[in-house]
């Protein structure tokens, strides 16, 4: 009987979650097992969908071709997500320090750049970033350079775009750990003689580390994703897992194919996101 009203109490404190379960199931669970499927199927000269059982689409993802795709997006996203950390940890940690209206305007400078569309922006870097461009134009005006730099089409000119894509998700996601940081902690490390290197290394940053993982993890899905970045200012002179897939779907008239790199994706992004979460958790256990 005991086990029982347990197991109705938990049915009762779950039941408000049953709705949003049902609705990430039937809108996400959905779409997925349908990509599942049409990843084990073949397709015709045409580029037709052929219900034809079949592993190739995997196999070929095996392929030097395209495991240089991966690397080229996993490198690309782990990089962008570095660099936002680097640059994203210190403002989210001067922005939990200010009070009032101070830290509401710098939090809402720091979203602001969402209410302009994504590909506004993009183009908008494509002006600084273009041959005769505004930062080749200052280089050249104060005598940096003797000629304009090139930085279109470039990997640099893709990782700078992706980075500032994303770079507010990571310090929106490290503020929020940071503001919840016990404050006492640091006093106490400060009064057993530690000097604020160490009690940064040794408190503030393991204790923010859930917040560096949930950080990392939102910049570097979709960083996985943004082909359209690349496009425009990397000149489609590196192939990503997201062009490859947008074309496969248009051009190439292959979706299987498509559809199994994206299982691919979503596999190994599933296995990063574990393992990374297994030692954040387990450096902050340690801790404490």
């Amino acid at each position: 009987m005991k086990n029982r009203g347990i197991t109705t109490s938990k049915i009762k404190n779950n039941a408000p979650a049953i709705p949003v379960l049902v609705w990430v199931g039937f809108f996400a669970g959905v779409p997925l097992v349908f990509v599942l499927v049409i990843s084990f199927l073949t397709r015709d000269s045409l580029g037709i969908i052929v219900l034809e059982f079949s592993t190739e689409n995997y196999r070929r993802i095996f392929e030097p071709v395209y495991l240089k795709i991966f690397f080229n997006s996993f490198l690309l996203a782990g990089l962008t997500g570095v660099v936002t950390l680097v640059i994203g940890y210190p403002v989210a940690y001067i922005t939990s320090k200010l009070k009032g209206r101070q830290r509401t305007l710098t939090i809402g400078l720091i979203m602001l750049p969402f209410w302009i569309s994504s590909l506004l922006r993009t183009y908008g870097w494509r002006i600084l970033l273009d041959y005769k461009g505004i930062i080749n134009n200052i280089l050249t005006g104060l005598g940096i350079t003797n000629e304009p730099v090139t930085m279109l089409g470039t990997f640099a000119a893709s990782l700078v775009g992706t980075a500032y894509m994303l770079i507010p998700f990571m310090i929106i996601a490290v503020f929020n750990s940071v503001d919840k940081l016990d404050r006492s902690l640091l006093e106490a490390s400060y009064d057993l003689g530690a000097g604020k290197l160490k009690t940064f290394r040794n408190i503030t940053l393991r204790l923010t580390l859930p917040g560096i993982a949930g950080g990392f993890t939102l910049v570097f899905i979709p960083a996985l994703g943004l082909f359209f970045i690349s496009d425009i200012l990397g000149g489609g002179q590196t192939v990503y897992l997201g062009n490859k897939i947008n074309e496969l779907i248009g051009r190439g008239r292959n979706k299987p194919l498509a559809a199994a790199m994206s299982i691919a994706m979503v596999l190994f992004i599933t296995l990063v996101i574990y393992i990374y979460t297994k030692v954040s958790k387990e450096e902050v256990g340690g801790l404490l």
